[in-house]
Parts: C-alpha cells; structure tokens; sequence
C-alpha cells in the first residue's frame, strides 16, 4: 500500500469559481475521464454517480469518481468552486479504483479550507515550479478527506493482481498509437489468452479490446480539453485510421462528437 500511493502522481486540468442557474446547469450521462471536487458555496442541487445521488448542499465538499454517466443540475442559484483533476497511481492505476472513497465530506475547518482552495484557483496554471508543488500538495491535501483503507486482506489480494498487471496496464498507455493485440497483453502477464481476457474484465471491468478503445478515448478527450490539436493529428496519434473513425468512435462511447467536446471546455463547465 505505502510503497504505490508513494508514486501517485495528481495533475488539476481545469479550476474556477462558478455562479449556475437550473436552465444551464444540468446534464444527464456525463462520462468525462476525470475526477471532480465541488465545493458548494450557496444555492442547492444534486449530482448523481454510479446510480447513487446526492443532494448539494452549502458547506459540503463532494468527490466525484471519472465517468460513471455522472449527472448533475441545481434547483436554484449555485455557486460551485470545483475543479477538474487526474490521481492516477504508477502512472496506469486509477485512484479512484485502488481505495475506497466517501463522496460527501463537510470541512472540520470552514474558512481554512475556503482559503486553501482560494488558493488553490488563484495559482493553478501558474509556470512557477514553487506555486505547482503547492497547488498538487493542497489537492492531495483535499483528497486525504476522502480517501479510506479497506479491509488488508481484501486489498492485499487486490494489489497483487492489479500487480501483476502493471506491466499490461503501463504498455497500453504507452501504446495507445499502435496496434494492440490481446496476445501480446496475456503474455506480459503470464495467462493464456482466453484467462487474462477473463481476469482482466473482472479486475478492470471491461474486456481488454473495449478497455483500449475507452483509454484512447479518454487520452481523446484530454487533449481536446488542453489543446487546440487537428482531429486528423489526434486520430494517427492515438490509433485511429482516421479523424472519421475518430469522431465515430467518440461519439459512441461519449455521447458527443469531438466539436462538442471541445466546445464544453470553452464554456468551463463544473
């Protein structure tokens, strides 16, 4: 445990302080592939995540996982101070999959922690190297709130799967841009191909063919959120044929097309 969560490396894409009214906040099967931290100031509303939903309450801090068609809209006014972030541990592991987490926390200390994610806003983006370290100290800071040990043997059996896996998991980031055969994954792993594809579902949740498919997705959106990139430069990058099968792909597994996709970066929506 102590030795992965020692290489978790957490990245803040977007952060802003948010007034919304009920015509323009509220969507439903929202999958983006990053995790979420609301703070509600003022105003009500609700989110839902993996079938579970909650109310927005003034004063509560709320984590949300990546994808889980989240929902979310407000029944009055809300003011939201969020931001949008990656926590993956090795670089391949979501946190998000390796500890359990509460999703509803109410800050032991109101005004230190305004202050902090104050802070926070007002210095991400920033080039200088003491103000980056700052700001990803303050998120972990934020996320220890939420973040809990389970049980040691049920998670010491865990690890050692998701283990022996790293080595699947870290060459598939690393490869997104070039053919992937399933065999080639069973091998690193040591199982034959029809047990890994088995034991992968079951680890991961998904076969290993559509887990590909969602983390070129993913790495998709990301950069459609970052950048300014061409769709066709996009598509040979990630291993797609083309900016066609790109926007098909997307829109299959998303719900939007690319256009879409950047254009709700545009308009900074919590």
């Amino acid at each position: 445990m102590k030795g992965l969560l020692a290489s978790i490396d957490v990245r803040i894409i977007e952060s802003r302080i948010s007034n919304l009214t009920p015509s323009y906040w509220h969507k439903e099967l929202d999958n983006r592939p990053y995790g979420r931290l609301y703070y509600i100031k003022k105003g009500a509303g609700y989110i839902r995540s993996y079938g579970k939903e909650y109310r927005l309450l003034p004063g509560h801090v709320y984590l949300v996982p990546p994808r889980g068609d989240f929902a979310y809209g407000c029944t009055n006014d809300l003011q939201i101070w969020w931001l949008h972030f990656t926590a993956t541990i090795l670089s391949c592991i979501d946190l998000f999959d390796h500890l359990p987490y509460n999703t509803d926390v109410v800050p032991r200390e109101k005004m230190q922690f305004e202050k902090l994610l104050l802070r926070l806003i007002d210095i991400h983006g920033s080039e200088r190297a003491d103000e980056q370290l700052e700001y990803s100290g303050m998120l972990l800071q934020f996320l220890s709130m939420f973040f809990h040990d389970q049980e040691e043997k049920s998670l010491t059996q865990k690890q050692e799967t998701r283990i022996r896996f790293l080595p699947v998991l870290k060459y598939i980031d690393e490869h997104l841009g070039e053919g992937i055969a399933i065999d080639t994954l069973a091998k690193m792993a040591n199982y034959e191909k029809s047990h890994f594809s088995t034991v992968f579902s079951s680890l991961l949740g998904t076969p290993p063919s559509q887990y590909v498919i969602r983390k070129r997705v993913e790495q998709a959106q990301l950069m459609l959120r970052r950048s300014d990139i061409k769709l066709e430069a996009l598509a040979e990058q990630l291993g797609f044929s083309d900016a066609f099968h790109l926007s098909k792909v997307f829109k299959r597994v998303t719900g939007h097309s690319p256009s879409e996709y950047r254009n709700m970066r545009r308009e900074g929506m919590p």
